[in-house]
């Protein structure tokens, strides 16, 4: 049984170690860590959570009024950066709530 299993571990490490390398460009690090697209913009998906669930969320984004969201619309489509960031992201410009400014000079974006 102890000899079984020894040989079982050591086939399946064989199979992954030789494996992960051909997927390494077939997208299998953004299936396990997310894309990572380098251009200073975070995307947060907006997801309505019980209200005990202590959010996160700023303010403006969880009562976000069709002014702010029309403003942020605006936002975005002046800037060609933040359209492009969105257009890699398949976002949709009707679906951001709100832009704010990060810390680091990067945009987030909140949408729906």
């Amino acid at each position: 049984m102890k000899k079984t299993s020894i040989a079982l571990f050591a086939g399946l490490a064989l199979l992954t170690s030789g494996a992960l390398p051909a997927f390494a460009g077939d997208g299998l690090s953004s299936i396990l860590f997310g894309r990572s697209y380098n251009d200073g913009v975070t995307a947060v998906q907006i997801v309505h959570r019980p209200s005990h669930a202590g959010d996160s969320l700023p303010q403006a984004v969880l009562y976000a009024t069709p002014a702010r969201m029309r403003q942020a619309q605006a936002m975005v489509a002046r800037d060609p950066a933040l359209l492009d960031a969105l257009s890699r992201r398949n976002i949709g410009i009707h679906n951001v709530a709100w832009v704010q400014t990060a810390m680091n000079g990067g945009k987030i974006i909140y949408y729906y």
